[in-house]
Order: C-alpha cells, then sequence, then structure tokens
C-alpha cells in the first residue's frame, strides 16, 4: 500500500477519535435517543454525518420502538465531517456504526470489523466540479484544486481510475459547505448526490457532476457495521440491531413525510423541509428496495470493491473477505441437484433470466420516473420564491426577456408593471418579521387570484413585486394595476400577535416603446414611474411615458 494512503488513513483515524471525544464531553445534545427504559440493553450507534434523512431508517426504529421490541435502549450519536465511525467504534464508544464501502480497506488495515447490512445499494458518493473554466470532463480536472473530505477512499479510487491520484490534483480538504465552488479558486469537491446539488441549485451556483459508476466504480453506500468482537461474542446483539434497523428503514421508506416531521421536530428544528425531501427522493434509486432486500450484501460485490481498491494501491491484491460479512448467504443445494439434469436446469435458467429482465425494466421505470420527478422538483424550486410560492426574479426575468423578443419581433404590445409595498419596513419593526411574511403572502395570493393566467407574477425581492403583460398596451396595464392597488387597499392581514395589518402599494407602469432595445430599459422606466408614485404619496398608479423615435 503506497506509504501517502497509510499517512492519510492513519491520521484520518486519529482525528475522528478525538473529535468524538471532544464532542462527546461537550455537547449535551450529541446522541439522540429515547429515555432510558428499565430492562432495555443500551446501544449507541454512531452515525456517519450530520443529522438528516441519510439515517432516516434508524430514527424510524428508535420512535417505532422496534429497538425496544428486541430489547434494546439505542442512542443515535450524531456525526460530522470531524468525526470517523470506525474510530469511534474501534474505540468502544459505539458498538455499531455506519461506514461505507471503504469499511473493506479498513478491515484490510487490520481493524477488525464486520459489516451488518448495505443500507445503500449504490453509492451516493460523486465529484461535483465548477460548469465553465474549461473543465468538461474529469480529465480536465488535471492539476486543480480539489477538495476532498476524510473517509472518502472510494472517491480516490475513482479518481485513480482516472489517472489522477494520488499526484495529478492539488487535494485539500473538504468540511462539508459546497458552495465554495462559488468561490472560483476550487474546481470539484466530492459530495454526495443525494444533499449539495440541492445546496448549489438553491443558491444558483452552475456545477456539473462526475459519478464513478460511469467508470463501472459501482460501491455499496452507507453500512451499518460493528466489531469482529461484537459479531462473534454477541451475535444475537448484531443480529438484534441489524434487523431492527432494517425494519426501521422498511417504515422510513413508506411514511417519508412522517420521518421528516419526525427529523424537523426531534433531530434538526428549523431546518428545510424541502431539502429533506429532495434528500429523500434522490436516496430512492440509491438504496432500491423495491428490487433488492434492504440491507442486502454478498460476497462477490465485495470483492469487486476490494479488487477496485486494491488496484489503486489502497489494499493488497486478493484480500480474503473471511469473518468481513456477517452471516453471509448460504448457497443453496438446490443447485447441486439441478446440475444433475440438464434439461431442468435450462427451463429454472430461464425462468431466473425472465424474472431478472422483468425486475430490471420494472426498476428502469421506476428510475426514470424518479428522475423525472426530481427533475421538476429541481426546475420548480430553481424557479420558484421560497415564501410566497410565486416565480422568483430570476426566473421572471428570463420569461420577460423571452416575451420582449417575441413581441418585438411580432409587432405586439409588450408592458411591465412594478409594485412596492408601501412602509413595509414599518410593518416588520412594528409586529415583527413572522407578520412580514405573513403580509407578503397574503399579497402575493391576492394578486395571483386577480391576474389569473393574463399575466405572468414574481416576487422580485424584499417586498418588492412585478408583473409582465403580454400582448396588452400600457393603458390596459394602467387599469389592471388599479384593480390590484383597490384590492390591496382593502386586504387585511392578522399578525401571528393578532393585530390586523392594513397595506397599500405603489405601482409603476412602462409598455414597449419604439426605441426600447432590451427588456431591462422597459424595467429601468417602470422603476421610474414607480419612484413618481411613491414621491407623489404612495398608494398609486403611475405610468411613464412612452419613448418617442426621432
Amino acid at each position: 500500500m503506497p506509504r501517502r494512503f497509510a499517512v492519510y488513513f492513519n491520521a484520518s483515524l486519529l482525528a475522528g477519535f478525538v473529535a468524538f471525544i471532544c464532542l462527546t464531553a461537550c455537547s449535551p445534545t450529541h446522541a439522540q435517543s429515547t429515555p432510558r427504559h428499565s430492562g432495555l440493553e443500551p446501544v449507541r450507534i454512531q452515525l456517519k454525518w450530520s443529522h438528516q434523512f441519510q439515517f432516516a431508517g434508524f430514527y424510524a426504529a428508535v420512535a417505532k420502538g422496534f429497538y425496544r421490541d428486541v430489547g434494546l435502549d439505542v442512542s443515535l450519536v450524531e456525526g460530522g465531517p470531524a468525526i470517523d465511525p470506525v474510530a469511534v467504534v474501534l474505540s468502544g464508544a459505539a458498538a455499531f456504526g455506519v461506514g461505507n464501502s471503504s469499511l473493506i480497506v479498513d478491515r484490510a488495515q487490520g481493524r477488525p470489523l464486520v459489516a451488518l447490512a448495505a443500507i445503500f445499494q449504490h453509492s451516493p458518493f460523486v465529484v461535483l466540479a465548477r460548469r465553465g473554466d474549461g473543465i468538461n470532463g474529469p480529465a480536465d480536472l488535471r492539476g486543480r484544486k480539489v477538495m476532498i473530505e476524510e473517509h472518502s477512499a472510494e472517491v480516490l479510487a475513482y479518481l485513480h481510475a482516472l489517472g489522477l491520484w494520488p499526484n495529478k490534483l492539488q487535494i485539500l480538504p473538504y468540511e462539508g459547505d459546497p458552495l465554495v465552488l462559488a468561490q472560483g479558486e476550487i474546481a470539484a469537491i466530492n459530495a454526495y448526490s443525494t444533499t449539495e446539488p440541492f445546496i448549489l441549485l438553491r443558491n444558483d451556483v452552475p456545477y456539473q457532476t462526475f459519478n464513478p459508476r460511469e467508470l463501472g466504480i459501482d460501491f455499496y453506500g452507507d453500512t451499518l457495521f460493528t466489531t469482529s468482537g461484537v459479531a462473534a461474542e454477541r451475535p444475537e446483539l448484531a443480529r438484534a440491531v441489524r434487523d431492527a434497523s432494517l425494519r426501521g428503514w422498511q417504515y422510513a421508506l413508506n411514511h417519508q413525510q412522517e420521518i421528516i416531521d419526525l427529523i424537523l421536530r426531534d433531530y434538526m428544528p428549523g431546518f428545510d423541509r424541502r431539502r429533506l425531501e429532495f434528500e429523500a427522493d434522490a436516496m430512492r434509486p440509491l438504496i432500491i428496495a423495491d428490487v433488492v432486500d434492504l440491507g442486502y450484501q454478498s460476497e462477490a460485490r465485495w470483492r469487486r470493491i476490494a479488487d477496485q481498491f486494491a488496484a489503486a494501491g489502497m489494499m493488497p491484491e486478493h484480500f480474503p473477505l473471511s469473518g468481513f460479512i456477517f452471516e453471509a448467504p448460504r448457497r443453496s443445494l438446490r443447485w447441486l441437484y439441478l446440475s444433475l439434469a440438464a434439461a431442468t436446469l435450462l427451463v429454472m435458467v430461464a425462468a431466473f433470466l425472465a424474472q431478472r429482465f422483468y425486475r430490471l425494466n420494472r426498476q428502469l421505470r421506476r428510475e426514470m420516473e424518479l428522475s423525472r420527478r426530481l427533475q421538476s422538483r429541481l426546475s420548480k424550486l430553481a424557479a420558484t420564491d421560497d415564501l410566497t410560492q410565486v416565480l422568483n426574479r430570476r426566473r421572471f426575468l428570463e420569461l420577460a426577456g423571452d416575451a420582449f423578443a417575441r413581441a418585438r419581433a411580432a409587432g405586439t404590445a409588450l408592458s411591465v408593471a412594478v409594485m412596492d409595498l408601501d412602509d413595509f419596513k414599518a410593518v416588520n419593526d412594528s409586529h415583527g418579521h413572522a407578520a412580514g411574511d405573513e403580509v407578503l403572502q397574503a399579497v402575493a395570493r391576492a394578486v395571483s387570484d386577480m391576474i389569473g393566467t393574463t399575466a405572468v407574477f414574481a416576487r422580485t425581492g424584499g417586498e418588492e413585486f412585478a408583473l409582465l403583460f403580454a400582448g396588452f398596451s400600457q393603458e390596459a396595464t394602467l387599469a389592471s394595476c388599479e384593480r390590484i392597488r383597490a384590492r390591496i387597499a382593502e386586504l387585511r392581514v392578522r399578525a401571528p400577535c393578532g393585530d390586523v395589518i392594513s397595506l397599500t402599494i405603489s405601482v409603476g407602469v412602462a409598455g414597449m416603446g419604439a426605441d426600447d432595445e432590451t427588456f431591462d430599459a422597459m424595467l429601468a422606466r417602470a422603476d421610474s414611474a414607480l419612484y413618481m408614485a411613491k414621491k407623489d404619496g404612495r398608494d398609486l398608479v403611475r405610468a411613464h411615458p412612452l419613448p418617442v423615435s426621432c
């Protein structure tokens, strides 16, 4: 094994152990558990990252009493970028942990680990790179700065297969913030396909994904593990933890929204529900519980994984797997009898292949449907204002630019209106920001109900909204905006404290003029008209005079 990887691995193990001791000593909320129950055996499971849907099955097993049913009082210990679950479990601070395919590398390093159940049949590990900047494929990362978190041996195996690791990249430590890609200095990061892409999409950071599976590196993902000592001396405990955890995972997959509510209530109060929903949807094609039994792992698959790690110089070749898989499946003697009858064997093989093709076809259809749903959700997230659920500024400007080009080419009318709530700061100051949010949502609902599909409506920032009227003259737009102004003046919003808030808006309107070369020119004139409405006393609609050609 290369000295460089050995040093990296030993440092990783020590850092994880030290971080665990510090966190458990300093943070009383580090472990989530049910209250202690008399007669139940306390057990700790070390998670590999901070609380999120990634560990939904374990949360479900605690909340629904599946661990209690087998006599266990389980504590779930939160992880993070500085926590190595292997170091924690080997130290005895937890009996069980959640790791990944690099467990086989740990085993080859002499660490007595046993894999109990592979929760993810496909690893979520990917490489996310900046879009543009001359990066069109993984090979373009050569010589650039790439951030890799500790315990990401399978990403290193992927980079080795590409001929980039260990000496063709500038590798830096990654601590879990994908927004470093937006700063321009870092070319790529390792990431989970279930989490970091959401953050980049939410923040409008362009990126591209390089997936090890495209190169035939298809590893297991999150894997429940323990030590050889526990597996040998307490097999009934290992079996109970494994079976109750898988029961929890089945429940979590069947009751996604309930478990998200549980996470938001007990583990991550105030966290982004949409992010958890995105993660849950992205995990299903990796777990594929409708195709493979939850937790299934095969010696043949682990052998391929070990061979690929060995090819990267991370472990010895032909390393024996004996004892690594807990209760490895037994081969059925049925095949011995079938081998005596060629005709029967052919029938069985044909039936197996037919069933296999059917299941693969069904899996493909489901993965395509999940991919379609994910794409639809991503598109909506990228185009929608999170608070009011109307379009956001970026999507509004995209649609407006297209509409402007069509109207200019066809010679049809186009008008834009910008609206600003009057004295909105006073609402926040007097009633609180929660009341301010209620006001913005009420205004968005009222305007949406009035315009229907006649205009494009968006929140463009703070208390400002915009409307685009295709086919409407400036005069028609003025009339529509006057009706909207009157409706908002009648609107009454009840604040969380019970106060009733009344509102007014000021509106600026501009129609497309003969000299307008871009939509931005129209928008600037509408902003000027809004300024006139504010200057003239607010609660008014003003139009900017159309430019006249010379």
